[in-house]
């Protein structure tokens, strides 16, 4: 497998926690709930995050930190510093790109690790010709936690993510 440059992991992460956009009809209020998530997520202080990519069974690893995103490439970590709201800019470019219809709620769960989760549905397409993800819409499965209101979990036909918000801490100095 070709060397994944880090500014290419970056984006591709992103676009995997960005694998949801802005509301539409079948259920305002799911979608709402779905965009809710999402920008918690962009405004937390840190999370870990883990994307497994089902079609080449690549696991890329990320911690990010404020303005600070470190992304484990070919089993190196390394570091990049973003501009002052330069996480929250490019997770809402990629949204802009986005679409997604076809929201609902569907069942409501508990995650392994102990958190009550409800559980979404949504059709999304993703960015154009962003590296690593299909341009065709994808069935999506989303986790929002029921007291946090953060995503924890997001499942598409070939992609995998988890994220966790405690014990968040820089990989490397």
């Amino acid at each position: 497998m070709p060397a994944r440059s880090p500014v290419t992991s970056l984006g591709c992460a992103f676009a995997a926690v960005a694998m949801l956009a802005l509301p539409t009809m079948a259920s305002p209020a799911a979608c709402d709930a779905i965009q809710n998530g999402f920008n918690a997520v962009a405004s937390v202080p840190g999370y870990r995050q883990v994307v497994e990519l089902g079609r080449t069974g690549e696991r890329m690893e990320g911690v990010v930190i404020g303005e600070t995103v470190y992304m484990r490439v070919n089993d190196r970590w390394t570091r990049m510093r973003l501009k002052a709201g330069g996480r929250k800019g490019m997770l809402n470019q990629i949204l802009s790109l986005s679409s997604i219809t076809d929201c609902r709620e569907v069942r409501s769960e508990t995650l392994p690790s102990g958190l009550r989760a409800t559980v979404y549905e949504y059709m999304m397409t993703p960015p154009r010709n962003m590296p690593g993800v299909p341009d065709k819409p994808m069935r999506n499965l989303v986790w929002i936690g029921i007291e946090d209101g953060l995503v924890h979990r997001q499942v598409s036909e070939d992609t995998s993510l988890h994220l966790a918000y405690d014990r968040v801490v820089p990989p490397i100095p």
